[in-house]
């Protein structure tokens, strides 16, 4: 399956931050700093980081991001964001970050490469940063779809080894997605490094 994210962003006009995303900000405080947003989209946590004075790495693989992304915001703002069209099979070292930001995102990068983007996240987040994301589960309807991850909880709890977890939130239940009906099994992810 082929996922249109461009018509998906579109559709998502209008939305919010995410609530994993207000809870990192709210682990970090009121400071702005550095931050990555893998799977940018439509950019949404973007635009609210560059608007709080965050400077921002924001990466997505979909045409038109770099538009996209910095839309409505003023010249001072956009000039705090860098926009780096990849996928995450293709993007290598990530600088060093406050906050590393992945909403929704990581399920879609290939199971053999994920191992190495989740070494990448480890390795920028600097002292007391915060990871932010979410991750699939294997009751998850869309599991075995190719190039896809998913991890199990005692997958998870391992990933976030020695780190402090602030949030570990398992969401296993019927949902809609851009799709239509849908059974979700989410791990919303929040934690220090």
């Amino acid at each position: 399956m082929v996922f249109d994210w461009s018509r998906f962003y579109e559709e998502q006009g209008g939305r919010t931050v995410r609530p994993t995303f207000d809870r990192a900000l709210e682990a970090l405080g009121d400071r702005p700093a550095r931050a990555i947003d893998l799977g940018c989209g439509d950019g949404v946590e973007t635009r609210q980081l560059a608007k709080h004075g965050w400077e921002v790495l924001a990466v997505d693989a979909d045409p038109g991001v770099e538009q996209r992304v910095v839309a409505g915001l003023a010249d001072e703002e956009a000039a705090r964001v860098t926009v780096r069209r990849s996928t995450f099979e293709a993007l290598r070292q990530l600088p060093p970050a406050e906050l590393v930001y992945a909403g929704f995102a990581l399920p879609f990068c290939d199971p053999e490469h994920f191992p190495y983007l989740w070494a990448d996240i480890r390795d920028a987040l600097v002292p007391g940063g915060v990871f932010a994301g979410e991750l699939f589960g294997p009751h998850d309807e869309w599991f075995g779809r190719p190039h896809m991850n998913f991890h199990d909880r005692a997958g998870v709890e391992s990933m976030l080894a020695g780190m402090e977890v602030l949030e570990l939130v398992e969401d296993d239940r019927r949902g809609m997605s851009f799709e239509g009906p849908k059974h979700w099994h989410v791990f919303h992810i929040v934690a220090r490094a």
